[in-house]
């Protein structure tokens, strides 16, 4: 049965062995298990995470040597840690794994590592680890849908809750219809903009606080179309970043 080369979990010493000759660059998409309301699951943000990186293997085509690992299916989830499906770690938690799985990899000849991330909580854990390993000589590039910002702008036809933050909302549940359709059910989407505290940007607040909904926004005009609109310029702009992190191992600039 012939499977994706570039997928880790399926290879074995053999094809690790050739895949390592080519000194590849390390796919690790990263999620989180948070809840998204009644129209998307739990696991969405890894869902997102694990399919971007397969879609970006297509987009790569070959063309730079890529390796894929199974994704980390848990971030920090602080914002929504009361509501009933999230179950998250520290990002103590999650920045430690990200540097092991690093220097594991740094020990096979890997020194360049991708993160595919699906969940903005991870962000903060993702610097941190980035600023760790660079100590060590290991590149670790975080890929959070780049270049989609004007696209987003272009297709978005509902106002957004918050200029900071989108979740469960018409963008993102147009990746999921456009990625993974099945996991979408339409019929519960909801529009919801809650009144953010006045002093949001300068204190900590969860988000259990003052909504009684994870989405933010109008999940109601989600599309496939706006989906993969987004996502093909997504894409488009991993891939060149990777082929130029690729050419830069070679030139021993970390």
């Amino acid at each position: 049965m012939a499977y994706d080369k570039t997928d880790i979990s399926r290879l074995n010493d053999s094809d690790m062995e050739a895949a390592l000759a080519r000194t590849p660059v390390l796919l690790l998409p990263i999620g989180a298990v948070e809840s998204h309301g009644d129209h998307l699951p739990a696991g969405t943000d890894n869902i997102l995470a694990v399919r971007l990186a397969e879609e970006l293997v297509k987009t790569i085509d070959g063309e730079t040597p890529v390796l894929r690992l199974p994704v980390l299916p848990f971030g920090q989830v602080w914002s929504l840690a009361e509501a009933p499906c999230s179950f998250g770690v520290s990002n103590e938690t999650v920045s430690n794994t990200i540097v092991e799985i690093a220097q594991s990899a740094a020990q096979k000849g890997i020194r360049t590592v991708v993160v595919v991330n699906a969940h903005l909580g991870n962000a903060v854990a993702i610097r941190d680890a980035q600023r760790r390993l660079r100590e060590d000589g290991i590149t670790l590039a975080n890929f959070f849908y780049p270049g989609a910002g004007p696209v987003i702008e272009d297709v978005r036809e509902k106002k957004e809750a918050h200029a900071s933050y989108m979740h469960a909302c018409e963008i993102e549940t147009s990746y999921v219809l456009h990625l993974a359709p099945d996991a979408v059910d339409m019929d519960k989407a909801i529009e919801n903009y809650p009144e953010f505290p006045e002093d949001f940007s300068t204190v900590a607040y969860r988000w259990t606080d003052f909504s009684k909904s994870p989405v933010l926004g109008d999940a109601r005009a989600a599309t496939a179309e706006k989906g993969e609109k987004i996502l093909k310029v997504v894409l488009a702009n991993m891939a060149k970043q990777i082929a130029v992190l690729y050419a830069r191992q070679f030139n021993g600039n970390s």
